[in-house]
């Protein structure tokens, strides 16, 4: 008897134990609002709130949905939809879901596949009437299909189509295909073999929303509506570009990261199928379990298990910088065999981000009114550590470095396109990008393996490689493999972009001419690698870097409309009206065809 009382309380106290051990949302929540953190954690490092970040950030609200166990667990707004008027960010609140739209147009596109309208594999030309995908010299063996643009294999050009303020003339989706005016893009091409390789463009799903047009014969949000929103429950979700009055109340305003109001709260986005739908973040979390469910086997509404598979079914081989492959609409990340389908948008005054386990019931959406993507991957870690997302946030243990290893690693280290340095200060490692302003601090986890904060790759030093000299390795957290190798460089062996750094544009443009004539393969002084730099320094607020790279290039190779494009938009941002009315004239001048400058001068010409 005495055995079975002891037995009895033994089980009572257990099963207390585990009732107090286990969290209720309410404990869930607060876990994420104030678990915020970096790329790769380190244990004992101090985590943000969401009310911390938003105000570091500048962010004047944002809508999350949290999903587990194949359901949505709860959802939340914090902040406000509109600065004057304070009216708080609830469930309700719509933002702009921008390439996010993109899974979901995949979806309806499948719709029509499952209805056998069209088919995957098809020249998508056969169900185009109002316009045609443009034959070439890339088209002749290989015809673009609707597999093709889903999965961005189609070798579409240019990247994007743009947006319009609600004061500009908005272009008609063949106008957009045409890159005609008043559309600010040029035409819809193709410049690639279509399924030769991946390569991420919105502008792939422009001709996706002609198809459904033209095969329908109906508005692109009533086709999205029936095929997509109304069998899965997206009760407060539209493409529509109009808003109703009741919608209008609802909907966040978007602001700009220097904190301005977007004019009219937001931009239109005619090509709709790429970034036109506006939801919530409950909605949206609504699309991502039903793909899941189905996924699983448990089939509801909506599409078949065999064509939703494709959804999260990797494709072909993409640029090896991406940390995703692609599916049909998903990007899908793989973290130690763990695949995650996941989206980011951007839009003018909008971010929005979700990210969902392919085969198990988690993921989360965040949406905001502002564009900082680092504070929607800060709290989707906050989820993913609070509910133990399998792979997702990496964690390690920081080791003590050796101080005799300390100078057989400090130096600088270079490959065909990358400078680094790495070099201790206050008895710490530092890693330093030499376009960066500041360096990161290099921490030890292992015998071998360094890893950043702020990157999920693994370092490594190579110090007695065969041909004798120092070697900074980058290797794939996955399986281990070497992604690029960085040797080490004399100290005093300086890159045409350090005259740039330091302010010395003579030098700077001298020894960039002196590279090119020497070596005109050199990756770092070709157009785009130049451009791309400049653009850099643009998005970081660097404007005398930036005009002064833009200005390097446009010497280097003078007969290129881009070049001209480029620097007068960096004229524009700075406040060089003048400047920037020259060059895109120029740019205008010799390439015709180049309606974003068209549109930029017309912008600028009105403002004067």
């Amino acid at each position: 008897m005495k055995n079975i009382i002891s037995i009895f309380f033994f089980i009572l106290f257990q099963s207390c134990t585990e009732k107090s051990n286990e969290d209720t949302t309410t404990d869930l929540i607060k876990k994420v609002e104030t678990g915020l953190t970096t790329r790769v954690h380190i244990a004992d490092d101090s985590t943000w709130s969401i009310k911390e970040r938003m105000k570091h950030y500048g962010i004047p609200g944002v809508s999350i949905a949290v999903i587990h166990n194949g359901d949505i667990a709860w959802t939340k707004g914090y902040g406000v939809m509109d600065k004057e008027s304070l009216t708080p960010v609830t469930t309700q609140t719509l933002f702009q879901a921008a390439a996010t739209s993109m899974p979901v147009t995949a979806y309806g596109a499948l719709r029509l596949v499952e209805q056998g309208k069209v088919s995957l594999d098809e020249n998508i030309n056969s169900y185009l009437k109002s316009w045609k995908v443009p034959e070439n010299e890339f088209t002749k063996e290989e015809k673009v299909t609707v597999r093709n643009l889903l999965n961005h294999s189609a070798g579409i050009h240019p990247r994007g189509t743009g947006s319009y303020s609600s004061d500009e003339e908005i272009p008609t989706l063949v106008e957009i295909l045409n890159g005609i005016p008043p559309a600010s893009n040029e035409p819809i091409t193709v410049n690639k073999e279509p399924g030769e390789s991946v390569r991420f463009a919105y502008a792939s799903y422009v001709p996706i929303q002609q198809m459904m047009l033209d095969v329908e014969g109906k508005t692109f949000p009533k086709i999205m509506h029936e095929l997509v929103l109304q069998p899965l429950e997206m009760n407060n979700s539209t493409f529509d570009q109009s808003l109703t009055a009741e919608q209008l109340t609802k909907a966040a305003t978007g602001y700009l990261q220097d904190g301005s109001m977007v004019k009219g709260g937001g931009n239109i986005q005619p090509a709709m199928a790429s970034g036109g739908l506006w939801t919530t973040a409950g909605d949206y979390a609504k699309f991502l379990t039903n793909v899941q469910q189905t996924l699983e086997g448990k089939r509801g509404s909506g599409l078949p298990k065999d064509l939703t598979e494709l959804m999260g079914t990797p494709y072909g081989v993409g640029n090896s910088g991406w940390s995703f492959t692609l599916g049909l609409g998903f990007q899908l990340l793989n973290r130690n065999d763990e695949i995650y389908l996941r989206h980011h948008g951007w839009n003018t005054g909008f971010y929005a981000e979700i990210v969902a386990h392919r085969d198990k019931g988690y993921g989360v959406v965040v949406m905001t009114n502002s564009t900082f993507p680092e504070f929607n991957a800060e709290v989707m870690r906050a989820v993913a550590r609070t509910y133990g997302w399998d792979s997702y946030v990496p964690i390690h243990q920081k080791m003590q470095i050796e101080p005799s290893s300390v100078d057989e690693i400090t130096g600088r280290y270079q490959s065909d396109d990358v400078i680094v340095e790495v070099y201790q200060k206050d008895n710490q490692l530092f890693y330093k990008n030499i376009l960066n302003e500041v360096g990161v601090e290099l921490i030890k986890v292992s015998d071998s393996l360094f890893v950043r904060r702020n990157s999920s790759l693994f370092i490594q030093f190579d110090r007695y490689p065969e041909n004798g000299v120092a070697n900074l390795q980058y290797l794939n957290r996955n399986d281990g493999a070497i992604i690029s190798t960085l040797a080490k460089v004399a100290n005093d062996k300086k890159h045409p972009v350090e005259f740039l750094l330091e302010g010395d544009f003579e030098s700077a443009l001298i020894a960039y001419k002196n590279l090119k004539e020497l070596n005109p393969n050199d990756p770092t002084v070709t157009e785009d690698y130049i451009n791309d730099i400049g653009y850099d320094f643009y998005h970081e607020d660097r404007m005398t870097l930036s005009l002064n790279t833009f200005k390097v290039n446009m010497m280097l190779y003078p007969d290129s409309y881009k070049v001209y494009d480029s620097y007068a938009e960096a004229c524009m941002k700075a406040g060089e009206t003048d400047l920037a009315i020259v060059n895109y004239s120029k740019s205008l001048g010799m390439n015709p065809q180049n309606n974003r400058a068209r549109h930029k001068l017309k912008e600028l010409q009105k403002s004067e």
